[in-house]
């Protein structure tokens, strides 16, 4: 049972019977991934409603925001027709994506017939930039993105009143604890649950902020069995470990989660996911942050150079991709991109499906020397 079945089964009660609830912020994380543009009205005066909403998606053809993620088109479709989700309003959408401060932001805002509104934050999307600012969140304590997602937490606890939750899916949960450890005291008295659906850490700084400590006890952060978003960099959360039908990295896609009744099936914490977490956090306390803005710097800025500005671009443009990646590291120096080789090669051997010991095949034949020369990148066999 997923979020879809969660749909046909509790689908005809209304929020006042029900009240929001876990799985209830994963459909909404998750509904915020949909192009919004010019259907959702930018302030918070009008709104349309989710069932208002996919009559114009569809009748538009829209097509699925982002690659990355399944398409939120069925999750609309099942979610519009509901009793509980056909009458939710939606208001403020913004989106913002910008190459100078290399920042991607959306966010939207869901409002039940009873109970908490809900403000959602989009998680990563197709864009290079998008990706980008998910990199430079392991050397800055603050990015423009971040900044942008309590602005709107700010101008939407304004224009409603009454009691919010937060959440966010990937980015998405990075930006909705932050936001609520950001805004002014008195609206963060008004949040009652914030959701971080396998979103990634903080740099230690944020981790051990006062505003940060200030908002844990209202933060629940949701993650897979083998989680590797969401263990990212530095947080202090509550976790739930959830049961997921998937395997390796696509247990971070929402549609995956299980769900019995009203929450999420709880599971253990798995091996790899344990290595993974230790391993990332090696890696990161065993960079400077000038080290990691290096890296990440060297990488965006040849792709950026290449002209790839999506992922999709970045698929159909492999190779001149790659080279392009591969001569920037090739600059870089030797101990960083020996650093960063031993973690990856750390983190391809942690995981225990088909898609990691595939990986981890590559990074064991990798010979860190001969990319530094420019020659074959593979050791020879024996």
């Amino acid at each position: 049972m997923n979020i879809l079945d969660y749909i046909d089964w509790r689908g005809d009660l209304s929020f006042a019977a029900a009240p929001l609830g876990e799985v209830d912020n994963l459909i909404f994380a998750k509904l915020s991934y949909l192009d919004l543009r010019g259907l959702v009205p930018e302030d918070f005066a009008g709104a349309v409603t989710l069932r208002a909403l996919r009559e114009a998606y569809r009748r538009e053809g829209r097509l699925p925001l982002s690659p990355n993620s399944s398409d939120p088109g069925p999750l609309l479709d099942k979610a519009a027709a509901s009793a509980r989700f056909g009458g939710v309003l939606l208001r403020g959408f913004r989106s913002r994506t910008d190459r100078e401060d290399q920042s991607q932001f959306a966010a939207v805002t869901f409002c039940p017939e009873a109970g908490p509104a809900c403000v959602a934050f989009r998680g990563t999307d197709n864009s290079i930039v998008g990706w980008r600012e998910d990199f430079n969140f392991s050397f800055l304590p603050h990015t423009p993105g971040q900044a942008e997602a309590a602005r709107y937490l700010s101008y939407a606890g304004a224009a409603l009143s009454g009691p919010l939750v937060v959440c966010g899916h990937s980015k998405g949960g990075n930006f909705a604890v932050y936001a609520a450890a950001f805004c002014a005291p008195q609206l963060r008295e008004r949040i009652v649950k914030v959701y971080s659906d396998d979103g990634p850490g903080f740099h230690r700084s944020i981790a051990d902020s006062a505003e940060y400590a200030a908002v844990l006890p209202k933060v629940q952060k949701l993650l897979p069995e083998t989680s590797l978003v969401g263990i990212l960099l530095t947080d202090r959360e509550s976790r739930k470990v959830i049961r997921s039908e998937a395997k390796g990295l696509k247990q971070h896609d929402p549609l995956s989660w299980q769900v019995q009744g009203p929450a999420f099936v709880p599971a253990d914490a798995s091996f790899a996911s344990v290595f993974m977490d230790e391993t990332l956090e090696r890696w990161i306390g065993g960079l400077e942050d000038e080290e990691r803005a290096t890296v990440v710097s060297a990488i965006f800025d040849s792709l950026d150079a290449a002209g790839v500005e999506t992922l999709t671009e970045l698929n159909s443009k492999r190779w001149v991709s790659y080279n392009a990646i591969l001569r920037a590291v090739r600059g870089l120096d030797p101990k960083v991109v020996s650093g960063v080789g031993n973690a990856l090669k750390e983190l391809a051997a942690a995981g225990g499906d088909v898609l990691w010991n595939e990986t981890r095949k590559v990074f064991e034949k990798l010979d860190p020397t001969r990319l530094l020369r420019g020659g074959d990148t593979t050791k020879t066999e024996e």
